[in-house]
């Protein structure tokens, strides 16, 4: 699995993909220490603002998500 970690473009670039990389490995964590998760199996990424769900709406609570990618 890949968790993926995302922001709106409200900060800088840096800013922004160091917060989303630190999002995916908060629940990276999380899934590890209190669901069992295979450390192995699972990576964190920040993808920062490159991914928007809501273009229209840079604010949206939307963009600013983690999302999980099965990778088969």
């Amino acid at each position: 699995f890949t968790i993926e970690g995302h922001a709106d473009p409200r900060g800088g670039e840096e800013y922004n993909l160091r917060l989303s990389q630190a999002r995916a490995e908060a629940v990276r964590e999380y899934l590890i220490s209190k669901h069992g998760l295979d450390a192995g199996r699972v990576d964190a990424v920040g993808k920062g603002a490159s991914h928007l769900m809501n273009k229209a709406n840079i604010a949206a609570p939307e963009n600013r998500r983690v999302t999980i990618v099965s990778q088969q």
